[in-house]
């Protein structure tokens, strides 16, 4: 097989893979949801600031101050619907987890002293944040299911 994907029978470079891959998805997913999250947040505050001003430069005229209120109303639909805020902040903290778990593998330190075992530790430790980064998903995502499940 070729490219740079590794065989999960070879240990050390299925290992690294999952941790660098990881690391590169949340990153990427970061900065995606950061920009949602900030265009979102500036459109809010100009169409916000736009209906006071259409409604006096505009007297008599209701269409535009309810247009802009409706885009208004999309706008924070659209945020409350996808968690971009949150995604952020979730996947920026589990990037500087997987992070600070490859440096710990590279420079062999803690968990990672052990040759041996290293490897296995280093998939399970990116394994579990996903899993962590995942159920805060799940409890933004679901907020009625976390009730009815207690």
């Amino acid at each position: 097989m070729g490219g740079s994907a590794a065989e999960p029978g070879d240990a050390k470079d299925y290992a690294l893979t999952v941790a660098d891959g990881s690391y590169e998805w949340y990153r990427h997913a970061a900065i995606k949801a950061r920009r949602y999250h900030r265009v979102t947040e500036v459109l809010q505050l100009l169409v916000s600031a736009a209906i006071p001003v259409a409604a006096v430069l505009l007297r008599g005229n209701t269409d535009i101050p309810a247009v802009l209120g409706s885009v208004l109303v999309v706008i924070g639909g659209l945020r409350a619907q996808f968690h971009w805020h949150d995604n952020y902040l979730r996947f920026s903290q589990a990037r500087e987890a997987v992070e600070a778990e490859r440096r710990l593998y590279h420079t062999q330190s803690g968990p990672y002293a052990d040759p041996d075992t290293r490897d296995a530790v280093l998939a399970s430790a990116v394994t579990t944040i996903e899993q962590k980064e995942m159920s805060a998903w799940l409890k933004i995502a679901t907020p009625g299911r976390t009730r009815e499940a207690r």
